[in-house]
Parts: C-alpha cells; sequence; structure tokens
C-alpha cells in the first residue's frame, strides 16, 4: 500500500463560536503518514480565522508526526448518525436560544443594581418607587427589580422544555410507525449526483432534495494527542470535558459540542436527530415533481474534496430529502406534532454519497459555518411542494 506524508493545520469552530475568537484558539498542526487520499492541496479557510488545511508535504522533524488512518468511505459510526429518518426540530429551540442571553443579562443586571444601588433606587424619578418595593411572598420580602427579571430569564427555558417535550413526541410517534428505508441510486457526475428513487415507503411523500457538503467534528482523543494534553486533565479552549453519557449525538459524548448540538433524544425512537454540520456548503433544492424520475442535484457553487475520513480532517457529503410523513392512524396522528388536527409530519432522509477524490488543488476563501447553535440539520426548511405521483 502507497503511503504518503501530509500536513493538516486546523482551527476548528467550537459550537459555541460566537463566544470565541478563533485567534485565540489553540492551531491544530502535524504530519500525518496514511493513504494518500488527496494528492492536491486543500485549503478551506483562512489561516489567521476558522480553517482546515491538507498540504501534501515532505516531512519536517520540528512538526508532530503521527500514524493516521485516512479512507475514502464513512465507517459505521458516521453512517449510524448522518444516514436514514430525521425529524425537523422544534421552532421554538431557536427562538428558547435567541432570547435566553438576554434574561442572563437581565437577571444578574437586576442582582447588581440591587446590591449596588439598592438604597438609592427610591430617589430615581418616575420608576424608582416600583424597582424598589418590596414583593412579599410567604414570610419573606423579595425586590421588585428581580420579579421584572425574572420572567425573562425563566421563560425561555420552559420554551426550551416545551420544545424538547414535542420533539419527543414525534420521535415517539414514528416509533410507533416507523417508516421503511428509502431505496435510491446516487451516481456522480462530476459536478453533481444524478439520483433515481428505487422504493419509497408508501406514507412519505418527498418534495425537495438537495446534495450537502461539509466536515464532521475532529475526534477529540486525536486533537489532544496533537497539541499535547492528557485526555482526562484541562481541555483547550472549545473543548469541553466527556460528557459521562453513552448514546447521544455525534460530537457531543466526547466533549466537542459545547453544548447540545441536537434536541433531547428519545430512548424509544433510535437515531432520529440529525446533527447540524457546523462547517458546509449546499447545492440548490430540487423539486421532486415525480418519484418516477432521475433527478440531478448540482454540488455547490464552491468546489469541495471528495469523500475522506480520518480521525482529525474529514469531508462528508450526503443527499438530504424532505417531505411530509402522511398518518393513516387517528391515534398516530394524535400523537404527532399536531394533536389537533394530524395534518403531516416534516420529516427527512439522508444518504450517504461516495464522490471520489478530484484531480486539481482544492480552495475556500472562507470557512462556511452554519448558523451558530442552531440545532436544525437544513438550516430553514423550504416551503413544501405538492408532489405529482
Amino acid at each position: 500500500m502507497i503511503m504518503s506524508t501530509s500536513q493538516i493545520s486546523m482551527r476548528y469552530p467550537p459550537f459555541d463560536r460566537d463566544r470565541a475568537n478563533p485567534e485565540n484558539m489553540e492551531r491544530v498542526i502535524c504530519q500525518i503518514h496514511g493513504n494518500p487520499i488527496s494528492k492536491h492541496p486543500i485549503k478551506i479557510g483562512d489561516l489567521s480565522s476558522w480553517h482546515a488545511h491538507w498540504i501534501p508535504s515532505t516531512e519536517n522533524e520540528n512538526q508532530k508526526q503521527i500514524e493516521m488512518g485516512v479512507i475514502g468511505y464513512p465507517d459505521d459510526r458516521v453512517i449510524s448518525k448522518r444516514h436514514g429518518w430525521f425529524i425537523k426540530p422544534d421552532p421554538l429551540h431557536k427562538f428558547s436560544r435567541k432570547v435566553l442571553p438576554y434574561g442572563v443579562f437581565a437577571i444578574f443586571s437586576a442582582l447588581i443594581i440591587q446590591a449596588i444601588f439598592g438604597s438609592i433606587l427610591p430617589s430615581v424619578p418616575f420608576f424608582g418607587d416600583l424597582l424598589s418595593s418590596p414583593v412579599s411572598i410567604g414570610p419573606l420580602d423579595y425586590p421588585a427589580i428581580l420579579f421584572i427579571a425574572f420572567p425573562l430569564f425563566i421563560v425561555p427555558i420552559f420554551l426550551r422544555v416545551a420544545s424538547n417535550l414535542r420533539d419527543i413526541r414525534k420521535q415517539r410517534a414514528f416509533s410507533n410507525d416507523p417508516l421503511d428505508d428509502i431505496e435510491m441510486e446516487l451516481d456522480w457526475t462530476g459536478d453533481g449526483v444524478t439520483m433515481r428513487i428505487l422504493n419509497l415507503p408508501k406514507q412519505f411523500e418527498p418534495t425537495q432534495a438537495r446534495l450537502v457538503v461539509g466536515m464532521l467534528v475532529p475526534e477529540r482523543d486525536a486533537v489532544l494527542d496533537v497539541i499535547g494534553r492528557d485526555s482526562g486533565g484541562q481541555p483547550p479552549p472549545g473543548l469541553s470535558t466527556p460528557t459521562p453519557v453513552s448514546v447521544i449525538a455525534l460530537g457531543e459524548s466526547d466533549g466537542t459540542s459545547v453544548g447540545e448540538s441536537v434536541p433531547m433524544p428519545s430512548d424509544m425512537a433510535g437515531s432520529l436527530l440529525l446533527e447540524p454540520l457546523r462547517v458546509y456548503h449546499s447545492g440548490t433544492w430540487v423539486s421532486l415533481s415525480s418519484i418516477h424520475d432521475s433527478f440531478f442535484l448540482p454540488e455547490p457553487e464552491e468546489k469541495w474534496p471528495g469523500s475522506m475520513y480520518s480521525p482529525l480532517f474529514s469531508v462528508h457529503w450526503e443527499v438530504q430529502m424532505i417531505g411530509k410523513k402522511i398518518h393513516t392512524d387517528s391515534k398516530e396522528a394524535k400523537a404527532g406534532a399536531n394533536p389537533s388536527s394530524g395534518e403531516p409530519t416534516d420529516i427527512g432522509w439522508a444518504q450517504v454519497v461516495i464522490v471520489p477524490p478530484r484531480d486539481f488543488p482544492i480552495k475556500i476563501e472562507r470557512m462556511p459555518l452554519s448558523e451558530a447553535r442552531d440545532l436544525d440539520p437544513i438550516g430553514g426548511w423550504p416551503i413544501s411542494q405538492e408532489i405529482v405521483i
């Protein structure tokens, strides 16, 4: 087997990257010895910001040398997380995550104002008496300013609980009446994928599909090994300590997500939560006008490398198809996302695509990032269109 040496330089964005400065993040840089999946340079992003560079090179004794397997197809772990049915997360997730920081700011501000300026609040014109008046609950009195700020803090938490419960209901409804897998034929044409649906569940009506390419989260152990840190010690910025849970999202159990990357999973439903790719480009949505036709799904405008998987540097391609699950049973409809009306449920299908290596260098000026802390793998579901069967 032919072996080669390549240099990897990477600053992969953490889950909550809006609160992280890439210039302050430790850069992962090393030389790996592995299979020559890509013989041409791959440069995604600028070195001063979030980036992932793969440069075929000669050995450099000043850089860390590691042996690493690099393959052109995903392993079972990746397939189990990025292949199959997935649900549309409840829209309350996005709203509550945007509002929660303001609630935290409000409650801390109220505490600081009460602690430092509590004695002079009554002298403030207009609102001073209102903010300083005590509120009696049982035998204790509480500052009124806290009761003004507290709802801004607690309401987003209740919304998150409600959205997680609604997602769990969707997953359990699917588990009670699961759909068969979709069978499709995918052929890479050089600038996209030709898709032909071979077998489709009767309860599923597809509406649109697209081709997506992105980078998977680097494995925690590989990152710590390169930067020379102990897996049980203090993690570097961008990584959290490992989560003591065995069945959760890809990139969550090993502490690379620094927070929820998907909604709350149901232990009854299996893998119905597709983790959003933090780094990705997508082709345009293609309307599936008839399930009996072949469809061409174009690649993104930016050229990406072919499929390659390793503990540090992974480029993943997949087809995402969305549509509606039709509820045929009234009991199932009551357990679905809209129990009052029994309307069809938004659901999607993801399938891995193997793209051969490119025969030209890859250069993407700016690393394409998904919306920070977004739980939706689609990044906003397009308006569904009726299918013609």
